[in-house]
């Protein structure tokens, strides 16, 4: 697999910085009070495939497996040493098994996001089973009143409590702010057309010509195989030079490393651009002067989400959220990247990340607090692993542009930094990419604006404290709001106009067919049939063809018009799109009963 590595300039400087900072960790003093952690998924299978959902490979697995065992060791001071870390142990943190209040985890509704999540999981608190040390206490919901003590499937399973949100939820654009948003598809186009784009195309159309006919002639025509769908390309050379060992024979180190350097710059061109234009909004400036624009939307809302984890922990000193755990794919990773300036500091940054990196904010003091300590003695350290090689180390890194030895930010100022580039109100997201497809931004109407200040600054997602109506709760108004008003118009009528409703007896109750009748049902009684498991099989999100995709298919060859060449997509309109509803005033459909 490709990784991240450092410019030789900077190994020294970035070692010796390492090195102070995991013997600063390994002190007693170093007291980690809460974390929250964004776990890029673990390797799947590549989008290239089109349509066909992408899943988490068995690698892929083993990745956030890994990373989760990683994060136990780290955590847990009592978790056997496997990797050799710095332990910095979360204050109070249940080394077995985890309550919801303690340990919060949410993941994109995808199969690679969710499964990610899973294998994270059962690496952070493996299965709790009594023929091993992991077992050292009885979990009492085991035991039953005649002493046995009943062991969960596979070993002792721990069900650890997993959120998900898919592209309905609110909760949605702050692990994936780049997905259904129109405007930021207009991003893509925009750059696209510029002259950097030109250039870069123009320089690469040999690297892309000399693997064509040997690895890509199945997926996509030669006109396709250019620099627009430089990830896409990439993304599918590097699974299968992973996995098919007649295919890695076809490609040497030096192009496989040509092809990642293109799919990083286009994609931190799209993602990381603190200046791009929106065309929608006409403006190439966020909310009350936020940093960053349409590009680095996805990583603006993660970072309120971050924030946010962090503040209801503190605010309840630790009784709630001591780990929050975020699951989902790089978009939002890269840009998040660019708004706290680490491509400035290191020009990796500006690249992708490997499958399963993982990006840290700790809280933490460095007395020797036998209680949860003021605010004032609070610290916040960022860290990044890229990925889960042997020589991926945990490594801080400084924020906010700050010089190289200030790693560490007292818990005030990263609240005033992270204040400044957040952008924390779903209605402000609806606003900046004119999102009119999303369910929810109906519940901020025509009226949202991009001035709330107050909605911007703070996530919209804390719980107990937020003053702003979500949009279940409007929902909720609304429809009561509407049941009122019909009930006082009916009313009037009774009074005024005579209005009755009668109960039609035209027929016999009981020998009408509809309905279920408990063993009675009759032939005439449909089913609900689900598919197993109780969802719907291959519904998936998908983007249109300027920019389109379902999971992070970003810059996928499916963005080329009809004008750049084949392989055009036409848009799947959502079911609440369809122009071609039907009438529910129109005569019902008749039954036509022959023998």
């Amino acid at each position: 697999m490709a990784s991240f590595r450092l410019p030789h300039c900077l190994v020294a400087t970035l070692v010796l910085l390492s090195q102070s900072t995991l013997a600063q960790s390994d002190t007693s003093n170093y007291k980690v009070w809460s974390s929250v952690i964004f776990q890029r998924i673990g390797e799947r299978t590549p989008d290239v495939l089109g349509f066909i959902p992408t899943t988490l490979t068995s690698l892929g697995a083993q990745q956030a497996h890994n990373a989760g065992s990683f994060f136990r060791e780290r955590y847990v001071p009592s978790a056997p040493s496997v990797f050799g870390s710095a332990r910095a142990g979360i204050d109070g943190l249940n080394a077995n098994t985890p309550s919801p209040q303690e340990v919060y985890a949410l993941a994109l509704d995808t199969q690679s996001s969710v499964a990610t999540a899973q294998a994270f999981l059962q690496g952070l608190y493996p299965p709790f089973t009594l023929n091993e040390s992991v077992a050292a206490v009885l979990d009492p919901t085991s035991v039953l009143a005649n002493g046995s003590y009943i062991e969960s499937p596979l070993g002792g399973y721990q069900y650890i409590q997993l959120h998900t949100s898919g592209a309905l939820d609110p909760e949605f654009p702050y692990l994936a702010g780049s997905l259904n948003c129109p405007a930021y598809d207009y991003n893509q186009v925009n750059y696209l057309m510029s002259a950097a784009y030109a250039a870069t195309d123009n320089s690469s159309s040999s690297v892309y010509d000399a693997i064509h006919d040997t690895l890509l002639a199945s997926v996509m025509s030669n006109s396709q195989a250019d620099y627009i769908n430089a990830y896409a390309i990439y993304d599918y050379v590097n699974y299968y030079a992973n996995h098919n060992a007649s295919f890695k024979a076809q490609i040497n180190d030096s192009t496989l490393n040509a092809l990642r350097w293109l799919a990083d710059e286009q994609q931190y061109a799209m993602l990381g651009n603190l200046t791009a234009y929106n065309n929608l909004t006409s403006s190439s400036a966020l909310p009350d002067g936020k940093a960053g624009s349409i590009a680095t939307l996805g990583g603006n809302l993660l970072l309120a989400k971050m924030l946010d984890q962090l503040k209801t922990s503190v605010q309840w000193e630790g009784e709630y959220y001591k780990l929050s755990l975020l699951f989902a794919d790089f978009p939002s990773l890269v840009s998040m990247f660019a708004l706290l300036g680490l491509p400035d500091l290191n020009s990796n940054f500006a690249g992708l990340p490997s499958f399963a990196s993982s990006a840290v904010f700790e809280v933490f003091s460095t007395s020797d607090n036998a209680t949860y300590p003021s605010e004032d003695d609070l610290w916040v350290r960022f860290y990044f692993r890229n990925g889960t090689d042997s020589d991926d180390a945990y490594q801080s890194y400084p924020i906010f542009r700050h010089g190289p030895s200030e790693t560490d930010m007292r818990w005030s100022d990263f609240q005033t930094s992270m204040n400044g580039v957040l952008i924390g109100s779903i209605g402000d997201w609806c606003t900046q990419c004119e999102a009119v497809t999303s369910v929810f931004c109906a519940a901020w109407g025509n009226s949202t604006t991009s001035s709330g200040s107050t909605s911007s600054s703070s996530s919209s997602t804390n719980r107990g404290r937020s003053h702003s109506m979500s949009p279940a709760v409007a929902g909720v108004i609304g429809a009561i709001v509407a049941l009122v008003i019909a009930g006082l118009i009916f009313g009037l009528l009774a009074l005024i106009g005579g209005f009755r409703v009668h109960r039609n007896n035209k027929y016999d109750t009981k020998k009408d067919l509809g309905g279920f009748k408990g063993s009675q049902k009759l032939a005439s009684d449909r089913d609900l049939t689900l598919p197993k498991g109780g969802a719907v099989v291959g519904a998936t999100v998908e983007r249109d063809a300027m920019g389109g995709v379902g999971h992070e298919r970003i810059g996928s060859w499916e963005l080329k018009k009809a004008d750049m060449g084949s392989g055009g997509m036409e848009r799947v309109r959502p079911s609440f799109e369809d122009d071609h509803r039907v009438n529910p005033f129109r005569d019902p459909v008749k039954a036509d009963e022959r023998v």
